[in-house]
């Protein structure tokens, strides 16, 4: 696995991921169990801070220090609570037993190779009770990868401090790996619209197929409960959901 490098951009993280689409069915998810909850992947909290504010009982997970001492501030600033762990999805131990876990906005496609997948499909599975359940997301590669065709696309532009965050970026898909290649650029300008500075940011993807992703986890052990296209809970269509939502049960 070639880990995303989020420490170096976790300042900007969220002035460019204003993304809320997700959070009302995470909260349906999480209120409707009575036990505790664990978030993989969880950033600077964008969906840990709602569940928190709904009162459930949240553990995040993350790899990015700087990630994590965000969501931390976040948590401080709002006298809210939450356990945090730094570590790697695809092999942390926890000695809580969870039943629930959830890894929102489509992260595990960061883990690039089978082997990692598996990896951490059999760290969530461990520490879930029996009966419990993991909701994964995922794209849908048939509509992802028509954007992987090397041509450079603004993505957004944002208000940040005083002046505007450009994020750009241009993908490339390698067939023979299987993996999206990803270069993401930041340019920082103040509020005269002058170039104050620059970053980017290497990433890679796998766009897992419905069959490969299901494959894995019926081999960790896992059986599907429910799979949907969207956060609508509809119907998963090949050629037209955006999304592939797993519901899965240890």
């Amino acid at each position: 696995m070639t880990s995303i490098q989020y420490d170096h951009v976790a300042d900007l993280y969220d002035f460019y991921v204003p993304y809320e689409i997700d959070i009302p069915f995470f909260i349906e998810e999480a209120t409707a169990v009575s036990g505790n909850v664990i978030e993989l992947m969880a950033g600077t909290g964008r969906v840990s801070i709602p569940l928190v504010q709904a009162d459930v009982s949240l553990t995040c997970v993350d790899a990015s220090e700087k990630m994590l001492a965000a969501l931390n501030q976040k948590l401080q600033n709002a006298k809210l609570s939450a356990t945090i762990l730094q570590a790697d999805v695809r092999n942390f131990t926890i000695e809580n037993s969870f039943e629930l876990a959830i890894l929102p906005f489509h992260s595990f496609s960061e883990l690039i190779t089978s082997d990692d997948q598996l990896a951490a499909l059999n760290s969530i599975y461990n520490c879930l009770t029996k009966g419990g359940h993991f909701i994964c997301t995922l794209h849908n590669p048939a509509l992802r990868l028509k954007s992987a065709d090397g041509c450079l696309r603004l993505n957004g532009h944002f208000q940040y401090e005083n002046g505007t965050l450009c994020i750009s970026g241009f993908e490339n898909y390698d067939k023979r790996k299987h993996v999206v290649n990803r270069m993401q650029f930041y340019e920082l300008y103040d509020d005269q619209g002058i170039l104050r500075s620059k970053r980017f940011l290497e990433m890679q993807f796998c766009p897992i197929e419905k069959l490969e992703f299901e494959t894995l986890a019926n081999k960790v052990g896992f059986k599907t409960v429910a799979f949907y296209g969207d956060y609508s809970r509809s119907e998963f269509k090949a050629d037209s959901s955006p999304y592939m939502i797993w519901v899965l049960e240890k």
